[in-house]
């Protein structure tokens, strides 16, 4: 049977300089949802060794290395299957130690 579910609010992340963030992607769907990731309304690129992100069981998963204060931002998840979209949007917020 045709559906789309988020299946989470995605969880807004308060963190500190130098760490590590994960923001999930929560969603379920057939046929199987493709999800990009937007940061303030721009597509979010991927950086080498710092910024990567990729479909999980659950949906998809962005991780950040080495944050900066500049990464803080709105993060959202775009989910679609042909049919039907759903989004999710959390706030990552970065501040100094």
């Amino acid at each position: 049977d045709y559906f789309l579910t988020l299946d989470e609010p995605m969880n807004n992340i308060t963190t500190t300089l130098g760490q590590t963030a994960e923001l999930h992607c929560k969603v379920s769907g057939n046929p199987p949802p493709t999800v990009r990731w937007l940061k303030n309304d721009a597509p979010v690129v991927q950086e080498p060794r710092r910024i990567s992100f990729r479909a999980t069981s659950y949906g998809s998963r962005l991780r950040i290395r080495n944050l900066d204060t500049t990464d803080t931002g709105y993060f959202q998840c775009v989910a679609t299957n042909g049919r039907k979209t759903v989004s999710t949007t959390g706030v990552l917020f970065v501040k100094f130690g």
